[in-house]
């Protein structure tokens, strides 16, 4: 999997978050929801990343 950026991963989360509140999905082109696809997907192994180091990540910002 090709590295996607911490910014466009939030991004991706806002854009979600944004048209499920709104009710409106926008009808994507297959390469575009594939793209959003794997951004949201680096977003959720990001946060299970964080979620599985929280405490040495913690420990280390202590010292």
């Amino acid at each position: 999997m090709s590295k996607v950026s911490l910014s466009q991963q939030i991004d991706a989360v806002e854009t979600e978050l944004r048209e499920r509140r709104s009710g409106t999905r926008a009808k994507m082109s297959r390469s575009v929801a594939e793209f959003h696809t794997k951004r949201l997907e680096a977003a959720a192994a990001t946060l299970r990343w964080l979620q599985d180091n929280e405490a040495r990540i913690k420990g280390a910002l202590e010292q």
